[in-house]
This record gives structure tokens, sequence and C-alpha cells, in this order.
């Protein structure tokens, strides 16, 4: 889930999001290079191929969301320059889908080098636009790294000639080859402004496609350099190409031309996306929002469960579609795992310096969010077992929050979150913590607690989500072949791995006549002859094996009915 609107309701010492005609708000604080190609640490926003959007288009502020400090403006990109990046990503694309796979694998990883390379000025710039400690921002950058690498062993298998079976028409051949759609537009929000973009880009380049991504508005400037670094890595000018704005921009793209659409955010956005693209027939890849249940069973480890549930509840300040949202607790250990977690969280040192584990909430949106749900779940009986509000009024960081005493009635338990509150809930066994984490919402992934790790997968193929970890949470990202998908309202389709490669190409059908007859047997004119051949083939096909090939050739040989 993630922010894919302009929000210009930036509070206290962040100024207006936006302003009209390239001219700072009022008000705001200088920002930089107003100009052709302005630069936020080093990064340009000449996206498509080389060349600066066009004067005049009006200007998008970022802000650094844990200081207020400017890092620069992007162009509000509209219907022309959207129709010059997709334009650019089909010529690119027609020469890049004519390569073998193994050529377009050899070139990304020579992407892989140049991002390799750059991990350290990758992880500034997330953690300049996000927040996020270093250490979740150079997480970022290994896990693209792992699935390029994962794409160029895997591609020119999945992507190869897959021969079919031609039955008793032995004289024919017939096989399936892959071929790109086209050009692919990425739509992603500000979560994860390198990986969530990165994964899609480079899964469809490796499949043949040229690429328009749309980042989130709030980070636009990781998504620029994405396309930057695909160019200094020797990929064609306009094969990855950026366009940047808020979600008049993102819902041109839909509509500009590309063939296929991924969008990453929100369940409601996920709907929009939907109904635009079916307008144009454009099919779509939807990862969409989730609430995400851990199960701590009674016969969990409690110190590994409270600390990963803790992690996955707290890591990226809660800002993941994959985060822990609700956590249901057999009664019999209930109370010793609220005292570790909040234990543990009590260490958790937030803050947006080094040292700190969790940074601040990237939009102000979302935070409201947040915080209306900790309101609206105290004022219905919940209890704060630990943490609870913000380091000072005028911060985005939200200390983590530990909810007891909670249920169905309350915003916390029925709407995604995505942030940092953890809701216990205690249930009476295992069988009613199946069922209330069934019927609590979409689910991207679960993850059961258990000593008994076949008691787990057992739950596990229960639970209604996309995936399930069994004594671990979040590690199945860092698996590049493991696919990544919802259900329901979460979502639909891959967009990374294996999956994702089959996803970002279509299978083509081909089948060659090797006979050399002038007709077959059963084209026109239809006779006698024919009609005992279709019979005697009725039957073959209805016994199989020697026996229907005895039947169909007793067929051919006295006639009658099949």
């Amino acid at each position: 889930m993630g922010a894919s609107v302009s929000d210009p309701s930036l509070p206290g010492r962040f100024p207006p999001a936006a302003s009209p005609g390239g001219a700072p708000a009022q008000g705001a604080p200088h920002q930089v290079a107003p100009t052709r190609g302005a630069t936020a640490e080093g990064a340009s926003t000449e996206g498509v191929s080389g060349q600066g959007p066009p004067e005049g288009l009006p200007r998008l502020g970022v802000w650094e969301p844990g200081t207020g400090r400017p890092l620069g403006h992007v162009p509000i990109e509209g219907e022309a320059e959207i129709a010059a990046a997709v334009l650019a990503a089909r010529r690119a694309g027609e020469a890049w889908a004519a390569l073998p796979v193994k050529d377009r694998a050899r070139r990304l990883m020579a992407f892989h080098r140049v991002l390799g390379a750059r991990a350290g000025e990758l992880a500034d710039l997330i953690h300049a636009e996000t927040g996020k400690p270093e250490q979740e921002a150079l997480g970022e950058v290994v896990v693209l790294l792992d699935q390029i690498r994962h794409l160029a062993r895997v591609a020119p298998r999945v992507l190869s000639r897959e021969r079919v079976g031609s039955g008793w028409l032995v004289w024919k051949r017939a096989w399936t080859v892959a071929q790109p759609w086209g050009v692919v537009g990425i739509i992603t929000p500000w979560n994860y402004p390198l990986l969530l973009p990165g994964e899609a880009a480079v899964t469809a380049l490796m499949a043949g496609n040229g690429v328009v991504v749309k980042p989130s508005e709030f980070t636009p400037f990781t998504g620029l350099r994405l396309a930057e670094l695909a160019r200094d890595a020797g990929l064609p000018d306009g094969l990855l190409g950026v366009v940047t704005g808020g979600s008049a921009t993102g819902a041109a793209l839909v509509a500009g031309g590309v063939d296929r659409v991924v969008f990453v955010g929100s369940s409601a956005h996920g709907r929009s996306v939907m109904a635009a693209a079916a307008e144009h027939l454009v099919p779509v890849t939807l990862e969409l929002g989730g609430k995400d249940p851990a199960l701590v069973l009674e016969d969990a480890d409690l110190e590994r469960a409270a600390r990963g549930i803790v992690w996955g509840a707290f890591y990226n300040a809660g800002q993941s579609c994959v985060s822990v949202e609700r956590v249901y607790v057999v009664d019999a250990v209930h109370d010793r795992f609220v005292a570790r977690a909040g234990a543990l969280l009590r260490e958790i040192r937030t803050g947006i310096g080094p040292g700190t584990d969790m940074g601040p909430m990237v939009t102000p949106t979302q935070l409201r969010i947040v915080e209306e749900q900790i309101t609206d779940a105290l004022q219905r009986g919940a209890r704060i077992a630990a943490g609870g509000g913000r380091e000072d009024p005028g911060s985005r960081v939200l200390y983590p929050t530990l909810l007891v005493q909670v249920d169905d009635r309350m915003k916390v338990m029925r709407q995604e979150t995505f942030g940092p509150i953890l809701p216990v809930i205690r249930v009476r066994d295992e069988e009613e913590a199946v069922a209330r984490a069934n019927a609590g919402g979409p689910a991207l992934f679960a993850s059961v607690w258990t000593g008994d790790r076949r008691r787990g997968e057992a739950v596990a193929m229960r639970l209604k989500a996309g995936g399930v970890s069994v004594n671990d949470v979040l590690s199945h990202w860092s698996l590049p072949g493991l696919p990544v998908g919802g259900t329901g309202e979460s979502g639909f389709g891959f967009s990374r791995g294996t999956w994702g490669l089959r996803e970002f190409s279509r299978r083509k059908s081909i089948l060659v006549d090797r006979g050399g007859r002038t007709r077959d047997p059963w084209w026109y004119p239809y006779t006698a002859g024919s009609l005992r051949l279709t019979r005697a083939a009725t039957s073959w096909r209805r016994h199989g094996g020697l026996r229907g090939m005895v039947a169909g050739v007793w067929r051919i040989l006295r006639g009658g009915d099949p």
C-alpha cells in the first residue's frame, strides 16, 4: 500500500507540495535548481532519453520527511510528456526484444554492477526521501541486486521455446514462444522507492519489454536515479523511462498507450487503476493493501516470536504492505508474549539520524490515519501496553505502539494501518486464531509461530493469504525466486522472479505442417472416407492407448458409428 495521490496538506514546517508554473510556493524554502533537469543530491529529472522536460510545466516540491529540508522539485508531467516517454520506450524496446535472452541478461548484469557500485549513494538518497535507517535503505539495494542476478540465471529457461506434443497429428510440430507485451507502465508508492519500481522494471526488461515508471510524488528522485543508472550501465536511451507527478500523471500513464500496467498501492486506488485500464483492455498486475496477521500458538518459542513480530511490525516504521498488522495469541501464552513484546518495543531507537532503528512516517496523510486509529482504539476500550505518541508535535516520528484489549469494532482491526501500531488479540486456541485471521481482512502475507513445524505448515495451508511464513517474517522478500502476490482485495499477479517473467511475457503458439500433402484428410470436400477417419479418430481418443488404436483401425475397416 502507498500514497498515489498528491497531498497538499503538509503541516507545520512542511510547505505545500506543488507550486504552479515552476515557481517555489509562497513561503516555501528555496528549492534546488528551479530549471529544466532540476537536481536533488545529484539526481537529474531527465528520465526519458536524456532530454529534460519542457519548460513551463508546473513543479512539485519534494522535502525530507524527517526534517522538512527541501530536496528539490520535479515537473508535473502530463499526457504529452507521457506519450513521449511511452514512444521512446517502445522504440528502444523493439531492438531490445530482438536480443537473445542471454544477451539481455548480460546487459542487465552490467546494470547490476552499476547499482552495486552506487549502493551507498542510493541508500543516502532513499534515506533522504523516506527517513528510513541506512540499514533498511541498503536492504532495498541488496534485494534488487539479488533479483537481477536471479533473473539472469532463470530467464533463459523460463522464456525459452516450449515444445508442445502434436499427438496423433504426427506430421505436424507445435511449440510456444515467449514474447514481450511491449511497454509496461509501473506505478509505485513511496515506502520502498528503489525496490518496488526496480524489481518490476528489471523483470519486465528481462522479459523484453520497454518500461515507463511513475514513482511516488513523495520519493521521485530515487526513481529518476534508477533510470540514470540504467543509462550509465549502457541500456538504450528511453528503454527505462521515468515520468513524475501526482495522481493525474499516474492516470495519464494508464491511459497513455502502455501494453500492461503494474500498480502497487491501496485497494481503493487499485480499483480505479483497474477500471481505467479496462477502458483500453490493458491487463494489470495489482499489489494492494493488506491486513497481515501473525498467529502465536501455545507451543511457540516466545522469544523468537516476540522478536520476529516486533521487527515485522515496525520495520520501515510499519510502512510495508507485508507488515504484521494484527497478532492473535493463544490465551495460555498471551500475557508472557505481551510482556516480552513490550520490553522489546521499548528498546527501539526512533529518529532520523545515525544509530536509529525506526524512522519517520513519510507522509502527513498516513501519520494522521495512524493517529486516528490509535485514538479510535483507546476510545473503544483498548489500552496502550507500550509506546505511543510522537517525538514532538511537529515531528513525523511516531513512537511504536503496542495495543491490547482490542476488538474487531476498532479501526485498527478493520482498516490497513501502514504505520507503527501492533494490536494484540487474545484467542482461545488455534481454531479461533485461524478463524479470526481469515475473517479480519485481506492479507498479502501471514506468519505462524509454533514449536511444531508440521503444525505450522498445516496452519499455513488454512490461512487466506498470498503467502505464509512459519516462525519467520518478511524474509520471503529476500528470496528472489519466491513470488509475492495477494488474494482478493490484496491484489493479484506477480512482478518478480519466475512468475513475474511469465506475467510480463505472453505465449504465442506456433504450429508447422511437415507432411507436404496437398490437403489434410478433413478439409473440404467432406467424403465417406473422411467421415470414417473422423469416426476412427473419435474411437482412438475415446479409449486411448493400444486399445484405442485398434478400435480406430477397426472403425476405418468396417465403418459405422464410433
